[in-house]
């Protein structure tokens, strides 16, 4: 894919905390994008993580989940419909198995 949008994700943080970088993704234009996308990254030896059909960020959507270099998450995702959840029903649904995450490390949020 030639120039695909890319998202950078912050949040706020609470009157005590920082405002944090969250997660970085790329939209892609369909499932096959994604598919694509998870090939390339685990034939080139990267851990991934793939979600289908998860509600999250008032969408639907499939995504894989990759760690960068400096251990940043990045997701490569595309949004199949319209969704009444802005996060899944468990946070720790969003951070176990994440790539690159140990044992009761929080990972990245799914959005």
């Amino acid at each position: 894919m030639e120039n695909p949008p890319l998202k950078l994700v912050l949040l706020e943080g609470a009157a005590d905390q920082p405002t944090v970088m969250d997660h970085l993704g790329v939209e892609v234009f369909s499932t096959d994008d994604v598919s694509a996308a998870t090939k390339r990254l685990t034939e080139a030896g990267l851990i991934t993580l793939e979600e289908s059909d998860t509600e999250c960020c008032y969408a639907l959507q499939d995504k894989v989940w990759v760690r960068g270099p400096g251990n940043e998450p990045w997701e490569v995702y595309t949004v199949k419909a319209d969704a009444d959840t802005l996060t899944k029903a468990s946070a720790e649904e969003c951070r176990c198995g994440e790539p690159g995450a140990q044992e009761g490390e929080p990972g990245p949020r799914c959005c």
